[in-house]
């Protein structure tokens, strides 16, 4: 994948801050393949990885269309 690692980077942000979640990174496998691998672990009694990756993702867009409604009203 030819992905941005600023977008792993700002939902392993997002996940961090969530209850349930131990821990949240993401890190580049080698420069050379740009292979983004992002790792979340949970409580799982809490919360299950692949929800906090969901809830994360949709935290984001919503944060991403604020930003580009206040951007558009400048």
């Amino acid at each position: 994948m030819e992905e941005d690692p600023s977008l792993f980077d700002s939902l392993s942000e997002i996940l961090q801050k969530m209850d349930g979640v131990q821990y949240a990174g993401m890190f580049i496998e080698h420069p050379l393949t740009k292979r983004i691998l992002l790792r979340i672990k949970t409580d799982p009694s809490e919360i299950k990885a692949l929800e906090a990756l969901e809830r994360a993702l949709k935290e984001l867009k919503d944060l991403s269309s604020q930003l580009r409604e206040a951007f558009e009203k400048l």
